[in-house]
């Protein structure tokens, strides 16, 4: 079957949304699909997949995300597409997955670390409203996948879907890559970059975008996190300036520690006792998953999806409420001093979320969708 993928950005190289969009097509193009993808912006090339930009970058932000949102679907079919499978806010697709849960609901959301309404008013903001609704409202929309239930429930509120309709079809994880340490080598050299020669256990942070991911709270619970407990900061954000300043009049020089991004995360994962990640929005969380394939034990929040895949004994170590750093702290407390029990757990947990069973799971959608089977 010939499938078009449509997404914002089609970079060989990239992470996240675009990482997932070149796993979907790979499993697509294992089980016999033609798959050609259709990006705003392309920044690479494929010897696997027909690759054609829509819309074209010369554009305004707001005038692109609308000339790609109508166009690409159009593209698709002109090119003879059998189904058009959307990673963006387009309208007209076959199938929508989302990513992000609605537009609308990331924008309240977001007021919790901007404290505005701005975003709400704003052209760019309206408009990606604007195209999400007419997409989820599209006659030719058969089904939609959700990466997490958290984002699934969110869409059939905002856009009224039967339930039948949206589908949960959680993310993967490279097993091969994210990998239990076979030495305490990580550690030593963790610690020894940081001058720690005090034994006291280490926990990570890892993401950009820091105040919606919670460093904001996570910071203002550390004086209350026992033992003397050193957390890491790894990743960037514009303004990290001010979470220094912070970890600073709380008095934290010594045991906050920002080590700005990584190209390999896995190895601190195998430095650290623990990973906390308390989001405020997530709708799934990919480094979730990564750490427990790590054997890291992880404390996540009710705000991210990936929580839903956390074995039973880590759901303790889910916060409520990821604005309160009394509970914030708590949980860090008792995940430092149970975490390592759950190491061989975590692990165990993240090999029911492979990359494999989530192609076998997509190809099950697609043949639902078109009636092939």
């Amino acid at each position: 079957m010939r499938i078009a993928l449509l997404t914002r950005r089609f970079d060989p190289h990239g992470g996240g949304t675009e990482r997932d969009a070149i796993i979907t097509g790979e499993c697509l193009r294992v089980a016999g699909h033609e798959v050609t993808f259709y990006a705003r912006e392309v920044r690479g090339t494929s010897s696997e997949f027909g690759v054609r930009e829509v819309g074209g970058m010369r554009l305004g932000r707001t005038a692109g995300l609308l000339s790609f949102a109508f166009g690409a679907p159009a593209a698709a079919r002109r090119d003879g597409a059998e189904l058009v499978l959307s990673f963006g806010r387009t309208i007209g697709a076959d199938v929508m997955r989302s990513g992000g849960s609605a537009h609308i609901s990331y924008l309240r959301a977001a007021q919790q670390w901007r404290g505005t309404l701005a975003m709400r008013v704003s052209p760019y903001h309206r408009a990606q409203m604007l195209i999400e609704r007419r997409g989820f409202e599209s006659a030719s929309l058969k089904k939609t996948i959700a990466v997490s239930n958290l984002v699934r429930d969110d869409l059939m509120r905002e856009f009224h879907l039967p339930g039948e309709k949206v589908v949960t079809l959680y993310n993967g994880v490279d097993l091969a890559r994210f990998t239990p340490p076979h030495d305490d080598r990580a550690r030593r050299e963790i610690r020894s970059s940081l001058d720690l020669y005090d034994g006291a256990p280490i926990a990570a942070f890892v993401g950009n975008g820091f105040a919606r991911k919670g460093l904001t709270f996570l910071i203002a619970a550390w004086p209350k996190v026992a033992g003397g407990a050193h957390l890491l900061v790894v990743g960037s954000d514009q303004k990290l300036g001010w979470y220094r300043r912070e970890a600073r009049r709380l008095g934290l020089d010594a045991r906050v520690h920002f080590v700005g991004s990584m190209a390999d995360v896995t190895q601190v994962f195998h430095a650290v006792d623990a990973v906390a990640l308390p989001s405020l929005f997530e709708p799934f969380g990919n480094v979730i998953l990564e750490a427990m394939a790590c054997g890291a034990p992880v404390l996540s929040s009710m705000q991210s999806g990936a929580a839903e895949v956390m074995p039973e004994p880590m759901r303790r170590f889910v916060v409520r409420t990821p604005t309160d750093p009394e509970e914030i702290a708590t949980k860090v407390n008792a995940l430092l001093d149970f975490g390592a029990e759950l190491r061989d757990l975590a692990r165990a947990t993240a090999e029911r979320y492979t990359w494999q069973a989530y192609g076998a799971q997509l190809n099950a959608i697609m043949s639902e969708v078109t009636g092939h089977r």
